[in-house]
């Protein structure tokens, strides 16, 4: 692969296109079907049917995303794959309230569909060597996976599940293995921009559905109880926002341009593929709670809204650390702003949760986002003045 070659798909990676949003349409479906579970007072087992059914979902989000990165997105045979692809993740969808039940076979064949997808758009540039790696590796990653995903669906509970994490553990096993002519790839093709804006638009995406969530419920429950509670779940929601788009979203590109220079290869996939999973699922389970919060505001939140509301924030902060960490931020700056996360959701958050009218616990929550909101941008500041130089 010539050099001049990596240099002008990059280029064409460097900005998200509007074929690209439009190919994110289907995932804020996605997001809205698969929380209602979460809704309520969600139990453990709804806890886990959103995670397994969320995952591969995503999983389908982000293997697209990085292919479109590399390959860009202005050609038609790729904008005519990404078309290609929506049905299959409809499919998942709608599959999603009964996935793990009744319909687990058509979630299966949306999730076998989306790999097929992504095998098509590899094989063609693998088969004609415009892209130096070998031709078994987008056969086990995609054509093999799918064929996994699709037996699966011929097959009863809960052996079918069985073959979903053969499937998963097999392409997670591949982003470990990987030869030096893939890393090269890797390394000589992946565009920092676009990444950040394309995961920033995913959590755009989350972060709607957790406004829309606030506002169908207010609309649903029109009380003076239900607007105090929205007009602070929206407060919390802003300030997860402000952390991520105003301070997140520019360490990105300082940690993966870092990353990427350096080869660190492990470190870009931990913060685009798995951790950027802990922080949309913690968004998502947040916004149930605070749903439930707006429908009944004089009520004390039951447990599983308590967990969720607690989770979420601590999800969000955590994926927020641990990400910041991998992109080779200084851990002094980071726990600093992080350690004090823990006692505080678990010291005041979650007693005035289980204690309190549901509308209170959300202003504790939206204290506390907001007195961390001030402590990332003061940690981020002095770490700053401590990098200037003189």
């Amino acid at each position: 692969m010539s050099s001049s070659l990596g240099s002008d798909v990059a280029e064409e990676a460097q900005r998200a296109d509007w074929f690209e949003l439009f190919f994110d349409l289907v995932f804020v479906v996605i997001v809205s079907v698969l929380s209602t579970g979460l809704h309520g007072d969600p139990g453990p087992a709804a806890f886990g049917t959103f995670l397994v059914l969320f995952f591969p979902a995503w999983w389908a989000w982000v293997n697209l995303m990085l292919t479109v990165n590399m390959f860009g997105s202005a050609g038609p045979r790729i904008q005519t794959m990404l078309v290609a692809a929506m049905p299959g993740l409809g499919l998942m969808a709608a599959a999603g309230p009964a996935g793990l039940g009744s319909r687990a076979w058509a979630y299966a064949l949306g999730a076998a569909w989306v790999r097929l997808v992504y095998f098509l758009l590899w094989w063609g540039r693998v088969r004609s060597r415009a892209v130096p790696v070998p031709l078994w590796r987008p056969v086990l990653y995609g054509l093999v996976t799918a064929g996994l995903w699709a037996a699966s669906a011929a097959l009863p509970n809960p052996e079918r599940f069985v073959l979903w994490g053969v499937a998963i553990g097999l392409e997670v096993v591949l982003l470990v293995v990987r030869g030096e002519a893939e890393r090269a790839l890797v390394h000589g093709l992946l565009s920092v921009e676009h990444m950040v804006e394309r995961i920033g638009g995913f959590v755009v995406i989350v972060l709607g559905e957790s406004v829309f969530t606030i506002v169908v419920t207010l609309a649903a429950h029109f009380t003076e109880g239900s607007a105090l509670a929205a007009l602070l779940g929206f407060l919390v929601v802003a300030q997860l926002g402000a952390v991520f788009f105003v301070w997140g979203t520019s360490s990105a590109v300082r940690g993966l341009s870092r990353a990427q220079l350096g080869g660190a290869l492990e470190a870009i996939r931990d913060s685009v593929m798995y951790l950027p999973f802990l922080l949309v699922t913690g968004i998502t389970a947040l916004a149930a709670a605070l749903g439930t919060a707006v429908a009944a505001p004089g009520h004390v939140l039951p447990t599983g809204a308590c967990w969720a509301l607690c989770g979420g924030v601590l999800a969000f902060y955590s994926a927020n650390a641990a990400i910041s960490l991998r992109y080779g931020d200084q851990a002094r700056t980071v726990l600093g702003w992080y350690l004090p996360c823990l006692p505080l959701v678990l010291g005041a958050l979650l007693p005035a949760a289980l204690a309190w009218p549901a509308w209170a616990a959300v202003a504790v929550a939206a204290g506390l986002v907001l007195g961390l909101t001030e402590l990332v941008k003061l940690r981020r500041a002095k770490a700053a003045k401590r990098a200037a130089p003189g």
